[in-house]
């Protein structure tokens, strides 16, 4: 009911709201669900190459996000039809970003990460398919890189950044840690020792993506680059969205290196749940920061953003009842 709720009120703002609003909202939440979605699939993966027997227990709670791979494509050949509002029709890169291109390789890229995202699934319930779990890390790393270019970085297609592919691919492996170390707290799986290492491993994955995130401002900052200091300059000095930058820092760059310092916060189920929680919140303003001022809009938040999420948080859920009900957590 919630999902049909949301739906709907996203498809009255689209025939009498802000079109375009209507749209970014969508794009946002396209762009912050299928990584995180995709990437709970592959933390089982990374722990298995990496020897990490500590998550064998837990990887069960992570393949829900596979259930979402119907949802992410629908979402993905809608956001189609309203392509006019957030693609640049005429992009001085020429064929390569073509709309009808793009939707065609990304949405093959997209079919590849969720056919790999299955058979490791489907083969990780009965072992341990260590060459297909590293198949799957590297095909991640490539299609979110590609997406991230394609879909977010092309939304001006005069600014250049070749950072931003690896930022964005990291960013959603954040936010898939997050939300793993939420749906492994909840039902009461995850021990102690294993939300202690849940919480190292935020701690680390957010310094990753903040060393990325400044690894990608400082050369434009010390290069002068007028190609790339577009991105910088409305997000750092325009009002209100310079208050939305700091923000970002104190929470998903730097809220974990404080907030989880201590042993406590990392093996306390109830705190180690709020800054996962937050995490993913944060994430999400930061994937509307993303997109917002490079299309001109506004810093407001209505039915508009309210319903398309609630939709999306909707589908999600529905994705973790089907997986815990035929994992039999």
């Amino acid at each position: 009911m919630i999902l049909l709720l949301g739906v709907a009120g996203w498809c009255y703002c689209v025939f009498s709201g802000d079109t375009a609003r209507t749209w970014r909202a969508l794009l946002v939440n396209f762009i912050f669900f299928t990584p995180l979605a995709s990437g709970m699939i592959v933390w089982p993966a990374i722990a298995i190459i990496s020897q990490g027997n500590w998550a064998r227990s837990l990887e069960r709670t992570a393949f829900a996000g596979l259930y979402f791979a119907p949802v992410s494509i629908a979402a993905f050949i809608v956001l189609w039809f309203g392509h006019s509002h957030w693609l640049s029709p005429d992009p001085p890169q020429g064929f390569w970003l073509n709309s009808k291109f793009v939707f065609i390789r990304d949405l093959a890229a997209l079919g590849v990460i969720w056919v790999l995202g299955t058979a490791f699934v489907n083969r990780a319930r009965k072992g341990t398919p260590s060459t297909l779990a590293g198949w799957l890390c590297f095909a991640y790393a490539v299609v979110f890189t590609l997406i991230g270019f394609d879909i977010v970085m092309a939304l001006d297609p005069h600014w250049f950044s070749t950072l931003f592919g690896g930022y964005f691919f990291v960013s959603g492996m954040f936010a898939a840690l997050a939300c793993w170390t939420v749906l492994s707290i909840l039902p009461g799986i995850a021990s102690a020792e294993q939300r202690h290492d849940l919480g190292k491993l935020t701690v680390a994955v957010s310094l990753l993506t903040a060393y990325l995130m400044f690894s990608q401002l400082l050369p434009i900052w010390y290069e002068a680059l007028p190609k790339e200091v577009r991105f910088i300059i409305p997000r750092l000095t325009e009002y209100p969205w310079r208050y939305v930058s700091i923000f970002l820092v104190l929470t998903i760059y730097l809220g974990p290196l404080v907030l989880l310092l201590t042993r406590w916060s990392k093996r306390s189920p109830a705190f180690l749940t709020a800054v996962s929680l937050l995490m993913l919140v944060g994430l999400w303003v930061e994937r509307w920061w993303e997109v917002t001022p490079t299309l001109g809009g506004q810093l407001t938040f209505g039915l508009t953003e309210i319903s398309i999420t609630v939709a999306f948080i909707a589908s999600f859920m529905l994705s973790g009842i089907i997986s815990f009900g035929r994992e039999k957590l």
